[in-house]
């Protein structure tokens, strides 16, 4: 093997002087403060999950044409004249570039996706889950469990406590283990979770796809392994706020327990073998999940 080779206190500092070491954080620009989920300055060519991000904030923007055809993932001409727009419009300098600035004012305009709960069951889906939550995600609210009669009217059948609020050290729902994100997504009843402290010993609702609002984009390629479900919880009992997850919907025990009953007793869903996470996922989605954010609570 190589001897290990040491510099003296003197050598060190005339590298440091004509080398400054790059902050931990910092993306290839030195950058230190871009505002997560993004990490680096997006320019032209650039691809990946945080373009995919940005593409979609800069679709919400009113400065944006409508009719603006992004290719996913792919930082285009198309994606840097968008950001020229959204950057003139909001008074900042046009450059195209997400730098700290653009990214912060695309994440305080646009996070919000302004989705409401569908009103029906499309055919091909036994069951939906709605909730509507605060943006102070501290919040605990409740959840409706719906099923539909043979018109396929809506009709609920259980109505639960939930929490829906990522660690604390993500600050929003683009960002891996932050708050559950908004909008529309398939489910489905997967068997219980190895991890009975984690996850509890119970049936879980696997987020499958999804379908409108932040869900729409971020599911499964970018945040993957959503679950509505239950824990044993280390000192928790009923009459205290759940644990922060993930970014999953937790639920208490004795709700989580009761929904896979009415699933599968009353609904007659099925509960598909835990996947745990595998992609594309192997089976046809039984249910739908709605979440919506709705004033007051903040």
């Amino acid at each position: 093997a190589r001897p290990v080779e040491t510099l003296s206190p003197t050598s060190m500092l005339l590298l440091l002087a004509l080398f400054p070491i790059a902050a931990t954080h910092g993306n290839r620009n030195g950058e230190t403060d871009m505002p997560l989920p993004f990490t680096r300055t997006l320019r032209e060519n650039d691809t990946g999950n945080d373009v995919v991000i940005a593409q979609n904030l800069l679709r919400r923007s009113p400065y944006v044409p409508k009719d603006v055809n992004f290719t996913s993932g792919v930082f285009d001409k198309e994606s840097v004249l968008a950001t020229t727009k959204f950057q003139s419009g909001n008074g900042l300098a046009d450059d195209g570039v997400v730098g700290v600035d653009t990214a912060q004012l695309l994440l305080d305009l646009h996070t919000k996706d302004n989705y409401s709960h569908i009103s029906s069951l499309p055919d091909g889906y036994s069951y939906l889950i709605t909730i509507d939550v605060f943006s102070d995600r501290d919040k605990e609210v409740n959840a409706t469990l719906f099923g539909k009669d043979d018109q396929s009217v809506l009709q609920p059948v259980h109505t639960f406590r939930v929490r829906l609020h990522g660690k604390s050290y993500a600050p929003n729902q683009f960002s891996r283990n932050g708050d559950t994100p908004t909008g529309l997504a398939e489910i489905d009843l997967n068997t219980p979770e190895d991890d009975v402290k984690d996850f509890g010993p119970y049936p879980i609702n696997r987020f499958v796809r999804g379908l409108d609002g932040n869900l729409g984009f971020l599911v499964p390629h970018i945040r993957n392994g959503l679950l509505v479900h239950t824990g044993e919880w280390a000192g928790w009992t009923p009459d205290k706020p759940m644990p922060n997850s993930d970014g999953c919907v937790h639920g208490h025990p004795t709700d989580i327990d009761k929904i896979a009953q009415i699933l599968q007793e009353q609904l007659h869903v099925k509960a598909r073998n835990n996947t745990f996470g595998q992609l594309p996922y192997p089976y046809k989605p039984q249910g739908l999940i709605s979440i919506q954010e709705v004033n007051g609570g903040v």
